[in-house]
């Protein structure tokens, strides 16, 4: 895939709150980079690859591209308007969701994913990371950076979870806060 000219921040995409805390944590980042935001909506139908013990619960015709296109649609209305036109872009694929997203961030600044892990208490390891954002953060060739779901509480205050700079609410981003994060 050939990635548009320019300054540009990857976000995946599912449908979560955890993937909303993403992308209002990127158009953020944007505006402060001046780059554009590629939102990436994977979903996947070959149910060949799929695990025996996987949910079934997109097993008719246009219900997983439906559903993946709900999801994009909100994405994408929580960054119109938030930033300048021509700086969005929303992308549908049929692919499992670690190649859509690794095959995209070739030459962007960085990957955005949403965290949905529960927070754990100070002094505890860190709960493993799912399989793609896994596959993301060992394979990424650009920084990965984790906004947890409790982070994103105030549009202001996002912070990511870990692998790049914050913004604390001022014009300039924080020093890097790094996190452990244990991938399994």
């Amino acid at each position: 895939m050939t990635q548009a000219p320019g300054r540009q921040i990857v976000v995946g995409v599912d449908g979560s709150a955890a993937s909303a805390a993403a992308v209002r944590w990127a158009v953020r980042e944007a505006r402060l980079r001046r780059a554009s935001v590629h939102l990436v909506c994977a979903y996947y139908t070959d149910t060949r690859l799929r695990a025996p013990y996987a949910t079934r619960a997109w097993t008719r015709g246009d219900e997983p591209r439906a559903a993946a296109q709900a999801s994009l649609d909100r994405a994408a209305d929580l960054v119109r308007g938030a930033l300048p036109p021509g700086r969005l872009i929303a992308e549908l694929v049929d692919e499992p969701p670690a190649h859509a997203l690794l095959e995209r961030v070739a030459g962007a600044e960085m990957l955005v994913l949403g965290a949905s892990r529960p927070a754990v208490p100070p002094g505890q390891p860190p709960l493993p990371i799912g399989p793609v954002a896994r596959v993301c953060v060992r394979r990424a060739p650009c920084p990965v950076v984790m906004v947890a779901v409790g982070d994103a509480g105030s549009d202001e205050h996002v912070r990511p979870e870990a692998g790049s700079l914050a913004v604390s609410g001022g014009r300039h981003p924080a020093p890097p806060r790094l996190v452990p994060v244990s991938l399994g």
